[in-house]
């Protein structure tokens, strides 16, 4: 199984965000989202995140809609942390993931590695440190223009705690722009096989969702391209992109 992680140096820092942009664009992949705790959660510490169980915006509902399957949000200790992380990658027989948080990393190494970080290292987690320094790509987000002298300082102390990776500002190349890179990065180290190619990201969203092992009925794909207002061809080429088999079909149209 290939790993892309996605770290970050503290809270709603947006990582989230771009996993879902790459979980979008992945043929079939699972997600786990990460998070540490100081003492033992309530209940089973994998959960797993399903469809209609969305009372909650949290990251995993995200990763759902967004195409994952399955999507785990494993709840630890530090004491407890090296079992569970073994236990969840069991559980998925997926020949990718996406895993997301920091604290996973001192047992996993990725395929693909990307640190997500405001344009300051005020609020820096514990944990963020020793995942800056692990990553292949530094995402520095946050939307205000971060000047050239500032930038130039960010960078270069961001290089002296990981000389290697490449450093994208948000700021200058805009968030899809910024996200695009990072995925043709993901792309040239693990290969294209993974990943769908120039498809509307709301077709494959859409059809990752309403298809069944694999599979989707005729009318539900015809209803899809209509919802959606694309060429019923846009449906069929994605489905066969993703390896979706579309069943009952008599028409033609796919």
């Amino acid at each position: 199984m290939k790993i892309i992680s996605i770290s970050g140096a503290s809270k709603d820092v947006g990582k989230s965000s771009l996993a879902a942009y790459i979980i979008r664009r992945c043929r079939k992949c699972a997600a786990v989202k990460f998070s540490l705790h100081q003492s033992v959660p309530e209940g089973d510490p994998i959960l797993e995140q399903r469809l209609g169980d969305e009372e909650e915006e949290r990251d995993t509902v995200l990763m759902k809609k967004a195409g994952a399957h399955p999507v785990y949000w494993v709840r630890a200790t530090s004491e407890s942390l090296a079992g569970l992380v073994r236990a969840v990658v069991d559980r998925i027989e997926s020949p990718l993931a996406v895993m997301e948080g920091n604290s996973f990393l001192r047992y996993i190494k990725p395929d693909y590695s990307v640190f997500v970080m405001g344009p300051t290292f005020d609020d820096f987690k514990e944990s963020a440190w020793s995942a800056l320094a692990a990553a292949d790509t530094i995402l520095v987000n946050g939307a205000e223009g971060t000047s050239g002298k500032t930038a130039l300082s960010l960078e270069r102390r961001c290089k002296e705690l990981n000389r290697r990776a490449k450093i994208i500002f948000v700021s200058e190349t805009g968030r899809e722009e910024a996200y695009s890179i990072i995925l043709s990065r993901i792309i040239g180290r693990m290969g294209g096989e993974y990943f769908v190619e120039d498809l509307d990201p709301k077709v494959v969203e859409e059809l990752k969702k309403r298809s069944q092992e694999g599979r989707i009925p005729c009318a539900v794909a015809l209803k899809l391209a209509e919802e959606l207002g694309v060429p019923t061809q846009e449906v069929g080429r994605a489905a066969n992109q993703l390896k979706i088999k579309i069943t009952n079909c008599s028409l033609g149209c796919f």
